[in-house]
């Protein structure tokens, strides 16, 4: 089964992009050692999957209720800046891995607050309002 071909379709960009620094970092946590492999490398891990989770949930909500999925992903992804810094700081990763993952973060972090801009604009309030007026069938 090629795995490739399933994720092509996920639709979320921003679900994509945090699939990538998944699969990244796990690599780059594989060589971190033991002790931190099990502490700062699964506290890596499970927050990024919580990221995941937060998306895919917010996504699957009614307009008026994704914002708040949405904000606590955006948060999930600035305690991951936190983490991968402080594993660059401490020697278990390098330079190079860091960069790579605050580029995975940086285009998350935007692909967010586009989205959560995009629900308190003006359009969507007007698009919601519109909804509410239609008479019920």
């Amino acid at each position: 089964m090629n795995s490739d071909k399933n994720f092509q379709q996920l639709e979320i960009p921003l679900l994509k992009k945090l699939y990538e620094l998944y699969r990244y970092a796990h690599k780059s946590i594989s060589v971190f050692p033991k002790h931190e492999r099990y502490s700062l490398g699964e506290k890596i891990e499970t927050t990024i999957l919580e990221a995941i989770e937060l998306t895919i949930t917010g996504n699957s909500q009614p307009k008026n209720f994704k914002d708040s999925y949405l904000m606590k992903a955006n948060v999930k992804v600035e305690v991951l800046k936190i983490l991968f810094r402080l594993s660059l700081d401490n020697d278990f990763i390098n330079q190079t891995q860091y960069i790579q993952t605050e580029e995975y973060l940086q285009e998350s972090g935007r692909m967010l607050g586009g989205w959560i801009k995009y629900l308190h604009s003006d359009f969507v309030k007007y698009e919601q309002k519109n909804e509410e007026e239609k008479p019920k069938k």
